[in-house]
């Protein structure tokens, strides 16, 4: 499969076009894209080449959502030194799992900054040219998002949740809480813990609001669409969003 196919497949996923498109706001530093059945057989090496890409440094992962091969990756990434976490929220690479609509040869690409990189050079070609030509078509899709690192800026004092417009609630970012709103479509339930906010729990189709890295800086949101719902971080201005 040549670059071109490769995200014209993976852009048939529902996860992936919004997170693509938001992927310049975001708090993911750079996000790896692998179409395989047996991610957790090359995901390290995939891992370790990625490295020159973004600075994040930590080696703590989690999952966001349910993993067909969760107890895999988990062992391997062990193995290479990463330790799990529950909370997503100190997480230094999330790892997700979307269904394709059909099935395709196994490959790789990285996003970051709104960009699609083509990272099958050197070690990761060879590679790449294993899996796509040995591997059976597969409709797995495994996402993993390195955390952006700190950067210094002032933490947010208070998230303002809002529908349709008009505010809900007032949480300060000092507690641990969680509170559920109802909406139009059903439950949203939006979390506070060490600093930080993120959708634990959405009615909506596809989840991107769920899926997305916590926020804390002032001015970020995460905006959940179809709820007409989103969280925004006050404090001192620094606009960011993450949409669902």
């Amino acid at each position: 499969m040549d670059r071109r196919n490769f995200f014209k497949t993976i852009l048939a996923a529902p996860l992936l076009t919004p997170l693509i498109l938001a992927s310049k706001k975001n708090n993911a530093e750079c996000e790896l894209l692998l179409i395989a059945n047996e991610p957790q057989q090359f995901i390290s090496l995939i891992l370790q080449e990625v490295k020159k890409y973004h600075s994040a440094s930590g080696k703590k992962f989690t999952f966001l959502n349910t993993h067909p091969r969760k107890q895999e990756l988990t062992s391997i990434l062990q193995q290479k030194g990463w330790i799990p976490v529950q909370n997503s929220a100190q997480a230094d690479l999330s790892l997700s799992f979307s269904h394709l609509h059909q099935k395709a040869r196994p490959s790789f690409s990285l996003v970051k900054g709104g960009r699609i990189w083509d990272i099958r050079t050197q070690k990761l070609s060879s590679l790449w040219k294993e899996i796509n030509k040995n591997l059976s078509p597969s409709n797995t899709l495994t996402i993993a998002s390195f955390q952006r690192p700190g950067t210094g800026q002032t933490s947010g004092e208070f998230i303002t949740i809002y529908q349709d417009g008009q505010s809900l609630a007032k949480l300060s970012l000092r507690q641990n809480i969680e509170k559920t709103f109802i909406t139009g479509k059903g439950k949203i339930t939006a979390r506070i813990d060490k600093g930080k906010a993120w959708i634990t729990e959405s009615a909506c189709r596809h989840k991107i609001c769920q899926y997305t890295p916590p926020v804390s800086i002032p001015g970020e949101r995460i905006i959940c669409a179809p709820n007409h719902f989103f969280i925004e971080v006050g404090g001192a201005f620094g606009p960011d969003t993450v949409i669902g």
